[in-house]
């Protein structure tokens, strides 16, 4: 009789708990806020593209992107269909931060148009000016060695293994090494140099 009591006890005990953890809320994660870009006649005075481009190519980010924002995995998951043969990751996450320009880990639409806008119809300095900010890994202004061989690997590895010829580490050295004589290349250096 006491161990049929224990037992029924122990039994009510465990179903009662079962019962009060499958009561618990499930805890989602909250959901990304939708983001409404400026008006459009805002964005082409904003960027070089025309309005039937910017109506493009918002309908084409609204499509993989419908609450408005892409975050890096996101941004990672379109460069490898861009470079399916190499790594895409480290080189993705740069060119990433270059466009999340107030720096929130998410990508506006209106940030990647006006990313889109520098690489493909900026004038030269306007993409040096890029070209620079996706170097200076740490922004400190001014790219060091380190920077230039983590570059320089992810632009490799985002081409794939089957380049020719193939790019050793002595090759990414070589680059770095060539690439910052003096220890670090600052703005001003920098642009100049690319521009002579």
């Amino acid at each position: 009789m006491i161990r049929t009591l224990v037992h029924t006890a122990l039994n009510d005990s465990a179903m009662h708990e079962i019962i009060l953890n499958d009561c618990e809320p499930e805890i989602d994660p909250p959901p990304m806020p939708r983001y409404r870009p400026p008006s459009i006649d805002t964005i082409c005075k904003q960027t070089k593209f025309t309005r039937k481009e910017i109506q493009i190519i918002y309908r084409a980010f609204k499509q993989g992107s419908p609450n408005g924002t892409i975050g890096l995995e996101q941004f990672q998951e379109i460069y490898f269909l861009l470079f399916p043969a190499g790594r895409n990751t480290k080189y993705a996450e740069y060119v990433f931060r270059t466009f999340d320009r107030d720096e929130d880990k998410i990508i506006s639409f209106e940030e990647f148009v006006s990313g889109l806008s520098v690489i493909s119809r900026g004038t030269t300095v306007e993409k040096l000016n890029w070209i620079f900010t996706l170097y200076d890994i740490d922004k400190k202004g001014v790219i060091g060695h380190s920077e230039l061989m983590k570059i320089s690997q992810s632009m490799f590895d985002l081409i794939g293994r089957n380049t020719g010829p193939p790019v050793t580490y002595q090759h990414l050295l070589e680059h770095a090494t060539y690439g910052c004589k003096q220890g670090r290349i600052d703005y001003t250096t920098g642009i100049h140099g690319c521009m002579h």
